[in-house]
Order: C-alpha cells, then sequence, then structure tokens
C-alpha cells in the first residue's frame, strides 16, 4: 500500500516525459538553433489572461503529439507578457518580452513567429488553432520557406532578392510588418524595385506614419477617420483592408452616437451622410444592396427617434 502511495506521489511530480523544454531567451534559442540545425519557434503570449493562448498551450504545445512533432524541427521559445510578472521572473524579465513584442510588431496573442538562427521571419500565425493538424500547416510552410532562403544563398543580386521575395511574399499579411529584416535584405539585393520591394517598404512606413497619427489624436474619432481617408489611395491589400475595417468601426460608432442623441428628425436626417460613407468599406459587388439599406433605414425619420417617457412623477410640495 505505501509503495502504491509513493509511486502515485512521485508520479504527481515527476515532469511528464512528453513536456517540451521551452526557452525563454530568444538570442540563446537562435544559438542553439544554429548549432543543432533547427528553426526557432516563438510562441508571444499572455499565459494568465489570453483564452486563445491557454487553450493553444493545453491542447497543442502541451501534448505528445506535438512533442513528437517539433523535436527535430525546432527550438521552442515562450515570450510572456502575463499580467502577473512573478510567472516570468519580475519586471526586468517582463520589460524585455514587452520590448520583444515590439520589436517583431506583434498586434495579437498568441501570435507564433517561426525564426530561422539568423532571426528572419519564415511564418506562423495569429491566434488559436483548434488542433495540432491545424498548428502544422502554417509551421510546415514556414520550414519550407526555411529550406528556400538557404537555397538563395547560393544566388547573387536580383535573382536572389527574387527567392527571398517569394518568401517574404508568402508570409501571412498580419506577420509580414514582423518581417523588417527580411524586407530590408531584400530591398538591399534590389535596388531597381524589380521585386515590388521598395514599394511594399513605402507602404509600410506609410502605416505606421498613419498609425502614429491615430495614436497622437486619441479618442477622436473624426480626426481618425481623417487620417484613414487621407491614408487609403496609398496603400494596398492587407493594408488597404485593414485601414478600412478601421474604418467601419469609426462609422459605425459615429452614427450611433449620433442617433442616440438626435432629438429632431431634422437631426436623424443629418445622419444619413455619416452612415453613407460605410459604402466605401463594403465590396463594389454589395456596395448598391448595401446602399438600398441605409435608404430604407433613413425613410422615416420619426421611427428612428425613441421618445423618452419619465421614469417617474415628481409631486409638487404643498403650499404653506
Amino acid at each position: 500500500m505505501f509503495k502504491n502511495l509513493f509511486l502515485a506521489g512521485l508520479a504527481a511530480v515527476v515532469v511528464p516525459a512528453f513536456a517540451a523544454e521551452w526557452m525563454t531567451d530568444l538570442e540563446a534559442a537562435k544559438t542553439k538553433a544554429a548549432a543543432e540545425n533547427k528553426a526557432v519557434l516563438v510562441d508571444f503570449t499572455g499565459s494568465d489572461w489570453c483564452g486563445y493562448c491557454i487553450r493553444l498551450k493545453k491542447g497543442v504545445f502541451d501534448t505528445p503529439a506535438f512533442e513528437s512533432y517539433a523535436a527535430d524541427k525546432f527550438v521552442l521559445v515562450e515570450i510572456d507578457v502575463p499580467r502577473d510578472v512573478k510567472r516570468v521572473g519580475g519586471a526586468e524579465n517582463y520589460a524585455k518580452n514587452e520590448a520583444l513584442c515590439r520589436e517583431f510588431k506583434v498586434s495579437g496573442f498568441p501570435t507564433i513567429m517561426v525564426l530561422n538562427p539568423a532571426g528572419d521571419v519564415l511564418g506562423g500565425f495569429v491566434g488559436g488553432q483548434p488542433s495540432l493538424q491545424a498548428t502544422q500547416v502554417p509551421l510546415d510552410a514556414a520550414l519550407a520557406n526555411a529550406a528556400k532562403i538557404e537555397a538563395a544563398a547560393a544566388l547573387q543580386g536580383v535573382e536572389k532578392a527574387k527567392a527571398l521575395m517569394e518568401v517574404y511574399s508568402s508570409l501571412p499579411a498580419d506577420l509580414q510588418n514582423s518581417a523588417d529584416a527580411l524586407a530590408k535584405k531584400i530591398a538591399e539585393l534590389d535596388t531597381d524595385n524589380a521585386t515590388g520591394i521598395q514599394s511594399k517598404m513605402q507602404e509600410t512606413a506609410t502605416m505606421k506614419e498613419a498609425e502614429a497619427k491615430i495614436m497622437k489624436v486619441g479618442r477622436n474619432p473624426e480626426a481618425a477617420l481623417a487620417i484613414i481617408n487621407e491614408t487609403l489611395p496609398k496603400v494596398s491589400g492587407a493594408n488597404r483592408d485593414m485601414l478600412l475595417q478601421f474604418k467601419s468601426g469609426i462609422i459605425t460608432h459615429l452614427v450611433n452616437q449620433a442617433l442616440k442623441n438626435a432629438k429632431t428628425e431634422a437631426d436623424v436626417i443629418a445622419v444619413k451622410p455619416i452612415a453613407e460613407q460605410m459604402l466605401d468599406c463594403v465590396p463594389e459587388a454589395q456596395r448598391a444592396e448595401a446602399a438600398a439599406e441605409i435608404e430604407k433605414f433613413f425613410a422615416n425619420p420619426a421611427a428612428i427617434l425613441k421618445p423618452v417617457a419619465p421614469t417617474h412623477t415628481k409631486k409638487a410640495a404643498p403650499l404653506k
């Protein structure tokens, strides 16, 4: 009996044999990856507050199947920004992890990023994944990019730039901004912009400038909307989609606020031009239908106004 109890207690404290080793020092991990001919898998996480992070760790990263898959491919690194800084050993380590998040332009948690030992972003994903199988798809794509970068080492000039651009273009849109180092390598090789990298970098700079301006105006939706409208003609693809999504949110807020404050039918009618700006955010094929919906909504301003009924009646004090 005592033997069984001892064995059960031992099992409770011994780390499972399948538990993968996660480092917390990115530079040390890159050195280890170079020595072992592996890639670096970085998990940018909020371990005690991010639900998707917690589910990904429990459902994928802490499983024997993931350990088996990752063992000969990746050096694993966890960059944690928890609410409780004690989880990372204190404020100093927390500040280092925050700095890495800024350096790699992490925009959401979890962000899983695959790097080569030189620090080039090879791929990854942002957000949760439901299973190991789903997780493997972007990770395998990142490993394929590692092989392409290795092959590009034998090339020169524009040909090398084109090979690296193939990797850069294959990155998920929300990770391309994290791949500044790779973009700079391509730009140095391709000064004539044969790959389009110079235009891409200019667009990235335009987005950074717009983001800084929006941060500066703070809680001023009208000013933020003006900045977005000024920036939209200068960008394309995922950057344009991001700005349009942001614009849609601002217009929705402005319309809701204006209707909430409306006192007369004229006030309601004045909101219509604001709502019509939403048409810029709608795919062209759906624009006519959206315009008809807006027209229908504002056709009866009186119905939109909500009379405010008194919640109680205060009796007049008796005359003395």
